[in-house]
């Protein structure tokens, strides 16, 4: 096996050889077979996407002995000499390392003298984003202006950092994260020339870890070959790059779904803790995903997806609404695992806040706060609700909190806050926020702080809330509880003293299950 860097030895060295780029080589290359050349050119993205390569390969099209051509010959002393990072004329600039005002200012001072042997001179300034302001202000005029004989190649993986006055003279190109499909193509071609045997599975897996990067790709692939002796095997890979299998993933769904806390943990502990989290949340998140398709049409999904068959068999099993706030919880977890000591307790505190957000076995026969009076109402029947709250309760949370709840535009985390909330005082000196004391510890402070911004805006309120956390409120989550328990109740008094329900108690020894007794809609 070769002993060169993969990412050096394959690094493309035509348009054509480049992956995942399509639409920016073919701009570059009108551009340059109509002979439309910009002043500066930026070409920004995330690393490993071909940013610095791919404006190596459009300065070779400008420099190539032949002509200027989005096909350059590759065999001239120019192609060669840029191939190999030591043309005189094709100017390579580290800004991370050349980030003072002089250095930029001497750099400047050379740009009215011409090319020594080719046609253009072109400066290729790489992670220009670390160049100071002074720097910035002392290139801005020689890029907007410069002799025509020179051309400008910035590249930058966080182009929101150069001032507005740089990103305007510049030809801004985004290059886009490359797809599974096309890192797995990919590595399949430098696998056959390399002469080493490798299986579909084993791509995907690479490919899946590489996060859209073509380079991370190659420096995966090279540990792979490194850990498998030179033949690449997918059980070997998932076990190195710590993938969960799908057996596991499908159970830690079901577990969800089914708020099963013990079995949650009991699965995740049994999973290596060197297992890859992050990338199993990620896995989680696309089940979501699938699932809410699922629960729209299920055409939507592809029958090749290895979780079809789950997500179709268990799409009715959960609510639009749970997923979707489970879908936001996972996305919101994924900016705290760097931070976690560790990412596996992180990750199942986060499945068990999905669990405990929409956990619905509570008993649903709640205490009602009055002012500074707590009635108990744990009889058997649930309270009639006009007789257990009073007018200004009932016009405060019924009306005002509940009508509020629904109009405030909430969703995900905050909704469920606000359903687990209730808002008094709104028209007094001391608006206050109560909050469901079993949640205290359930809601982060951006939640909180974003349910109150939407209050007062809401209701206009230019004080500040105040956030108090007590037992037997009658949230909006209770008062729907009790409407339903009292609708039920209702339904069962009017058939319960029926002769025809009561023959059949009699006569086959039945009991009546309430939940059982529905309205007919005519």
């Amino acid at each position: 096996m070769n002993i060169d860097v993969l990412a050096l030895k394959y690094r493309p060295k035509f348009f054509s050889e480049v992956r995942g780029q399509e639409l920016v080589i073919k701009t570059l290359s009108n551009s340059i077979e109509l002979q439309k050349l910009h002043n500066s050119y930026l070409f920004s993205g995330t690393r490993g996407m071909g940013k610095t390569t791919i404006a190596r390969l459009f300065a070779k099209s400008l420099l190539c002995q032949t002509s200027v051509t989005s096909q350059p010959c590759g065999e001239c002393s120019t192609c060669i000499e840029i191939d190999q990072g030591n043309h005189l004329d094709l100017i390579e600039i580290d800004a991370a390392s050349r980030t003072k005002v002089e250095d930029t200012r001497s750099l400047m001072e050379n740009v009215q003298y011409l090319p020594t042997a080719s046609r253009f001179k072109v400066y290729l300034i790489d992670e220009v984003h670390m160049l100071s302001t002074k720097s910035f202000n002392a290139l801005l005029k020689t890029i907007e202006e410069p002799p025509s004989h020179v051309k400008f190649l910035l590249a930058t993986t966080e182009p929101e950092k150069l001032p507005d006055t740089i990103l305007s003279r510049c030809l801004h190109f985004k290059l886009a994260s490359a797809s599974q499909e096309t890192i797995s193509n990919h590595l399949a071609d430098i696998l056959t020339k390399e002469n080493i045997k490798y299986d579909n599975l084993s791509l995907s897996i690479i490919s899946k870890n590489a996060n859209g990067s073509i380079r991370d790709s190659l420096s995966l692939l090279e540990q792979c070959i490194a850990y498998c002796n030179g033949n690449i095997e997918s059980s070997k890979i998932a076990s190195f790059l710590g993938e969960i299998d799908s057996e596991n993933i499908e159970n830690i769904i079901s577990c969800i779904i089914n708020h099963d806390a013990k079995s949650l943990i009991n699965t995740v502990e049994n999973i290596e803790s060197h297992s890859n989290f992050i990338n199993l949340m990620d896995s989680i998140i696309s089940i979501f995903y699938k699932l809410s398709l699922s629960n729209i049409q299920s055409k939507l999904l592809n029958d090749d997806d290895a979780h079809y068959t789950f997500c179709k068999e268990n799409s009715n099993s959960i609510s639009s609404q749970d997923l979707q706030l489970y879908y936001q919880i996972a996305i919101s977890s994924k900016k705290d695992f760097r931070d976690c000591p560790s990412k596996k307790n992180h990750f199942i505190m986060t499945i068990l806040r999905m669990i405990y957000f929409t956990d619905d076995n509570e008993s649903p026969k709640h205490n009602i706060y009055k002012k500074t009076v707590v009635k108990d109402h744990s009889e058997s029947k649930p309270p009639d609700l006009s007789e257990s709250v009073d007018e200004n309760d009932r016009e405060t949370i019924s009306n005002k909190w509940m009508d509020a709840v629904q109009n405030m535009g909430l969703s995900g985390l905050t909704m469920h806050l606000a359903m687990q909330s209730v808002m008094i005082g709104i028209d007094t000196d001391s608006p206050t926020l109560r909050i469901n004391e079993d949640k205290k510890d359930i809601y982060p402070k951006l939640c909180i702080d974003d349910l109150i911004s939407k209050i007062q805006k809401y209701f206009n309120i230019n004080l500040k809330i105040n956030i108090e956390y007590s037992t037997g409120l009658l949230t909006p989550i209770v008062f729907e509880s009790m409407k339903n328990e009292n609708e039920v109740n209702n339904r069962y008094d009017k058939v319960k003293d029926s002769p025809d329900i009561n023959k059949l108690q009699k006569v086959f020894g039945a009991n009546i299950n309430k939940e059982s007794i529905k309205k007919i809609i005519e």
